[in-house]
């Protein structure tokens, strides 16, 4: 927990001037922000390697079938030859 006195300390460090009103609220804050960490930490993860990048997660992908698929086409409106046109995703 963070108290009062360090969001003050802190604040004087960084040459920052705020009101006791701003004091108090930057402490409620800060401290609900440090007991969300802390229960980040809590969590058990195993990182793997998968394209350089580490991962802490990884969900197995399953195939699943789609059966009425004309229903499917008639949603879009957007359609192309036997493709449907969706906006462009970057």
């Amino acid at each position: 927990m963070i108290t009062l006195d360090e969001i003050k300390k802190t604040a004087k460090l960084a040459k920052i001037e705020i009101t006791e009103e701003e004091a108090t609220l930057y402490t409620k804050q800060l401290d609900a922000v440090l007991q969300w960490v802390a229960k980040l930490q809590e969590i058990k993860t195993q990182p793997t390697k998968q394209g350089g990048v580490s991962c802490t997660y990884q969900r197995e992908d399953s195939p699943v079938s789609f059966e009425d698929t004309a229903a499917l086409r008639n949603a879009f409106n957007d359609k192309k030859d036997n493709f449907l046109k969706v906006k462009k995703v970057l």
